[in-house]
């Protein structure tokens, strides 16, 4: 067994144990492992205290303990640690060395055992009974002893303060005179002026309720204000919400109002005609709606086209007929898109009326179809341009000093023939077209400005 089995159980640093605990005898073992005595019997047996001092100190006890009765109470018992006593060597857990066999390693062993668990024991006991545990090396029981010197020397000096202190209370003097009677009549007066006082600090007490009383009153009366006052104000910022809504609203409107009448305004300035039949030209070519209304030899305009174009030139017409309330005489026109027509109103020789019907569409790309549809479309290109004197005739009604850009007269417009007559293309009926074209702009154009519509 190593002799440094031990270590300091302050620095952790390995110990070697002393001889002199090596050889212990039973005796000094009992010795080291026997508990504390109890500390009553330390106090010198000569010191007594006297039995008024007893009395004064119970008293201030009795005082003190009941100031603070909150505090956790300790009793005498509490204050102390009973450990097992040792009566004699037969009561002890000390354990008895074994005899040593110097030719037997095992007895050694054991011998070296009993040590080091007889010690450990004693070290706990040791640290158990004390504030330090125990074993320590020599420099940290250096330390210990001059941590304990100088609890020991503070101690004294509060032990002496107390001496001093105790030694006064001895010789104070106890005596008590008996009262006089200007002491008697004194504490008369001082319970009068007591009473007095305690009638005046009830009539403060009532005086104070009353004060507390009007002090609730008024306290309600304040909270059932700031309830109307919450209520006034909430009522208000829902009139102040609605007049926003209502401000809203009829910014709302003025905007929507002044849109609509700038609108209104413009859809006053708007002829509805010109932008429902927008006659314009392209090139050599009279164009209504964006369709040219002709054909050349260098440019090759496809009958539909030509077609549609007097379609729109047929509604043309019959719109601005309507718009002069006006009466055809021998003609009815029928707009019916790329497959208009004119009814011709004729009287035969029996007085009977026949009708007509003059088509202003072809499409002519052969010579046999030319023969016998060129010479309908030339009648419905004279029949248009007849219906366009009737117009004019009737706006002179209105204004005699109206003139048109080309003149008209029977089947020639500006002095070019409005038909076609068996050719597919030709450059004076185009130019004719283009005139057509130009005298109904001006005719549309007077007559939405200056004729009211029919109601």
């Amino acid at each position: 067994m190593s002799e440094t089995a031990f270590n300091c159980q302050r620095c952790k640093l390995p110990l070697h144990i002393d001889t002199s605990f090596k050889d212990l005898s039973n005796s000094q073992l009992h010795l080291l492992a026997s508990r504390k005595r109890d500390s009553t019997n330390d106090l010198p047996q000569n010191q007594s205290i006297p039995k008024e001092r007893l009395q004064l100190l119970n008293k201030a006890a009795s005082s003190a303990k009941s100031k603070n009765s909150n505090w956790p109470q300790q009793t005498a018992v509490e204050s102390f640690v009973i450990l097992p006593q040792f009566s004699g060597q037969d009561d002890t857990d000390v354990e008895r060395e074994p005899q040593i066999d110097d030719d037997n390693g095992e007895d050694i062993t054991k011998v070296l055992s009993t040590r080091v668990n007889n010690l450990s024991k004693i070290f706990n006991i040791l640290s158990f009974k004390g504030a330090i545990d125990y074993p320590v090396c020599k420099d940290c029981a250096q330390i210990l002893l001059a941590n304990m010197k100088t609890q020991y020397e503070k101690i004294s000096k509060e032990r002496d303060i107390y001496l001093q202190f105790l030694e006064k209370l001895q010789n104070k003097s106890t005596f008590i005179p008996s009262k006089s009677q200007d002491s008697l009549k004194e504490i008369d007066d001082l319970k009068l002026k007591e009473l007095e006082r305690l009638n005046e600090l009830k009539l403060l007490e009532d005086e104070k309720n009353q004060l507390d009383n009007e002090i609730k009153s008024a306290q309600d009366e304040l909270s059932k204000l700031n309830l109307k006052q919450q209520e006034r104000l909430l009522e208000k910022n829902l009139q102040e919400l609605k007049l926003r809504d209502s401000i809203n609203k009829r910014d709302q409107m003025k905007v929507e109002y002044e849109y609509n009448l700038s609108l209104l305004q413009s859809l006053r300035k708007t002829n509805i005609y010109n932008e429902t039949f927008h006659i314009s030209h392209d090139g050599r070519f009279g164009t209504i709606n964006g369709l040219r209304l002709g054909s050349l030899e260098s440019i090759k305009v496809p009958w539909p086209e030509i077609n549609a174009a007097l379609g729109n030139v047929v509604l043309l017409l019959a719109t601005i007929a309507a718009r002069l309330n006006l009466k055809l005489e021998g003609y009815k026109l029928k707009p019916v898109g790329s497959t208009s027509k004119i009814e011709k109103l004729e009287i035969d020789n029996q007085g009977k009326q026949k009708v007509i019907i003059l088509e202003c569409y072809s499409s002519g790309e052969y010579q046999i179809e030319r023969l016998f549809n060129h010479s309908k479309l030339d009648n419905s290109m004279v029949a248009i341009l007849e219906i366009l004197k009737q117009i004019l005739d009737k706006l002179l009604q209105f204004d005699d000093t109206i003139e048109l850009p080309y003149k008209m007269e029977n089947d020639k417009i500006g002095n070019a023939s409005i038909q076609l007559l068996s050719k597919i293309y030709d450059e004076e009926w185009t130019s004719a077209c283009k005139f057509l074209l130009t005298n109904l702009k001006w005719i549309l154009a007077y007559a939405s400005a200056h004729i009211p519509a029919p109601r």
